[in-house]
């Protein structure tokens, strides 16, 4: 924009040269709309806000109003930029070269200086056309006598009106700081608006503070340091006493972003970047009205040109709404009739309810998340009291454990003291053996000629003798070790057979008669071998004791091994005593609860507590007239296969 405009000059008088050189005749056959058209010049860029909005505004008013296609020239003159004769000269040559042979059937110009350059270009090209003027001075025709066909309306930039506005809103205002550009169109307004706040500034005896004519760093570090009691009032800013151009609108946003007071404007199109309002020109309102007088005066309404100037009532006094809140400023202080832009209402006004509710909502919310984090501290509480219980219940249980392996190994090593005696006669049986087929055998390898073949079989005797009681201690030393459980896969037949070979002398001793009825194909158990050999040999020892009343050759000992279903495994011990009193059924697994007249009363308790221990029941029935029957009920152990 700014290279436009030190440019345009030089740029319009080659163009100017370059038409000069071309004939009239190529001129006059360029091609031009059909219907009627217009010509519009206005004093700026059509890139300004309110330029733009002019135009539009107009062009929009002309097309609804004609009955026919119109087409509208705009020609922008860059008068707040530029400056100087040359300036104007160049453009009064170059327009009249641009249009000599492209006659508009209507003129309209906006602004005073304006108005002066297409006054003058109709004098030389088109005398006979209407001309419409949008002028911000009423005394227009004062100083010139008043031109023929000329229909105009007058634009007020009331800057008075703005104040008493300002003075409403804020009463405790003592200061009016005006804001403005220098231009000569700028400079020339400032005297008028001057004229007009003089008699306001008399009347409540304010200070009038001159901000205008500045460069445009001082204006800021001025607005900066402003008294508190100070209203700034701003018209434009096109340039600074350099005569370097600006754009308007972004020296509001400057002058907004640096002022300490609050700042009021004369053109709505900076209503919305923080102006707290004014007496504000609509230059759409402005376009909509020039484009009705032009149609009138296309269509031939002479009475248009009657009057100098009509007044154009576009300027409305407005308050933006988020100016006020951010300034402090009571709604209440606004006048009645005047218009409150931006007026929307706060999120507690809008959305009261909703607000109301999702405070509730977030209230019951903190409510259950406060106890939820109570519960959950009381939860962790119980849980470390919890865990704690269970360290100390598994410490007792593992204590518990241990006591048990020790009761366990004292009842093993009672149960084998008791078996001392049958013990020592299964083994003296094969060391006696052994001692006479070494006799033997001796005597063999004496004779002449020595025996060889009777000797090997001696020999081969006393190695089946010497196994025989190997085999012997070497039960007697599992029973009697002391150790930690090992879980292991057992055959509970070969666990019953193993200890019925251990207990066959002292049955025999004790007249007693094994039967054995071990089922074939029994799944295995898993556990402690050693801890379920104790449980078969106290229940069989418990069986021979439970006979002793009983006549010699009537002692029937039955051990029973069966699946009784998916998953388990049983072992039953009967005897043919005179069995168990049902009231003593639910004692006799109790500690130190023994029917014998010397017993401890443990073996069947740590019998019961080993059973437990790998998951198994053991329980006592006694029927009428067949002894006592023990039941052991094991889990089978889980293979690969097993589902």
């Amino acid at each position: 924009m700014r290279f436009k405009v030190s440019t345009m000059s030089w740029r319009m008088v080659f163009v100017f040269c370059l038409l000069s050189l071309r004939p009239p005749q190529a001129v006059a056959q360029e091609a031009r709309p059909a219907g009627k058209s217009v010509l519009l010049l206005i004093p700026e860029d059509t890139a300004l806000p309110a330029m733009a909005t002019l135009v539009a505004s107009l062009r929009s008013s002309l097309w609804e109003a004609q009955d026919g296609p119109i087409t509208l020239d705009v020609e922008s003159l860059d008068l707040g930029w530029a400056r100087g004769s040359a300036y104007t000269h160049a453009l009064h040559t170059w327009y009249l070269a641009k249009y000599r042979e492209r006659r508009p059937d209507a003129l309209i110009a906006f602004r005073s200086d304006a108005i002066q350059l297409a006054l003058q270009l109709r004098r030389e090209l088109w005398p006979d056309i209407p001309m419409i003027v949008l002028s911000e001075d009423e005394r227009l025709w004062e100083q010139q006598p008043r031109p023929e066909r000329v229909a105009g309306l007058w634009l007020h930039y009331d800057m008075r009106a703005t104040a008493e506005l300002a003075l409403r809103l804020l009463p405790g205002t003592r200061r009016l700081a005006l804001v403005n550009g220098s231009s000569p169109w700028e400079r020339a307004q400032q005297e008028q608006m001057v004229r007009e706040l003089q008699p306001l500034l008399a009347r409540r005896g304010l200070e009038f503070i001159d901000l205008s004519n500045l460069p445009l760093a001082e204006l800021l570090e001025r607005a900066r340091t402003l008294p508190e009691d100070t209203t700034v009032l701003t018209f434009t800013f096109m340039t600074d006493p350099s005569g370097k151009p600006f754009v308007g609108r972004e020296i509001a946003r400057m002058l907004l972003s640096a002022s300490n007071r609050p700042c009021f404007a004369l053109h709505d199109t900076v209503l919305g970047l923080g102006f707290v309002g004014g007496a504000l020109v609509s230059y759409e309102a402005v376009g909509q009205q020039l484009g009705v007088l032009t149609s009138r005066v296309l269509r031939g309404e002479q009475e248009e040109f009657l009057a100098p100037l009509k007044p154009a009532p576009v300027d409305t006094l407005t308050v933006d709404a988020r100016a006020l809140r951010r300034w402090g400023i009571p709604r209440d202080r606004v006048p009645p009739g005047v218009r409150l832009a931006f007026d929307e209402p706060t999120l507690w006004e809008r959305y009261r309810w909703w607000v109301l509710g999702a405070l509730t909502i977030s209230g019951l919310q903190a409510l259950v998340a406060g106890g939820l984090v109570v519960e959950r501290r009381r939860r962790m509480r119980a849980q470390a009291e919890l865990l704690e219980r269970q360290r100390l219940e598994k410490l007792a249980e593992m204590e518990a454990r241990r006591t048990l392996d020790q009761l366990a190994h004292v009842s093993r090593v009672a149960a084998l003291g008791e078996l001392a005696a049958s013990l020592a006669h299964e083994l003296n049986q094969p060391l006696a053996a052994i001692l006479s087929n070494a006799q033997a055998a001796r005597r063999l390898l004496n004779a002449t000629p020595a025996q060889l073949d009777e000797v090997r079989e001696a020999l081969g005797d006393i190695i089946s003798d010497d196994k025989r009681a190997g085999e012997v201690i070497h039960r007697m030393r599992a029973l009697l070790k002391r150790g930690e459980p090992r879980q292991e896969l057992h055959s509970l037949n070969d666990l019953v057979c193993e200890v019925a070979r251990l207990l066959a002398n002292d049955m025999h001793l004790r007249g007693t008669t094994l039967r054995l009825a071990l089922a074939p194909s029994l799944p295995a158990v898993q556990g402690d071998g050693i801890q379920l050999q104790q449980v078969v040999l106290n229940l069989l020892i418990n069986a021979m004791d439970a006979m002793a009343d009983v006549p010699a050759g009537q002692r029937q000992l039955r051990v029973h091994t069966a699946s009784p279903g998916p998953g388990q495994v049983e072992l039953s011990v009967q005897d043919s005593g005179g069995g168990i009193e049902p009231s003593r059924l639910a004692l006799i697994f109790e500690p130190f609860y023994s029917t014998k007249e010397h017993g401890l009363g443990m073996g069947l308790s740590i019998s019961r507590s080993i059973v437990e221990a790998h998951g198994g029941r053991l329980r006592a029935e006694s029927l009428p007239g067949q002894g006592a029957l023990l039941r052991c009920v094991l889990p089978a152990a889980r293979t690969e296969s097993s589902p």
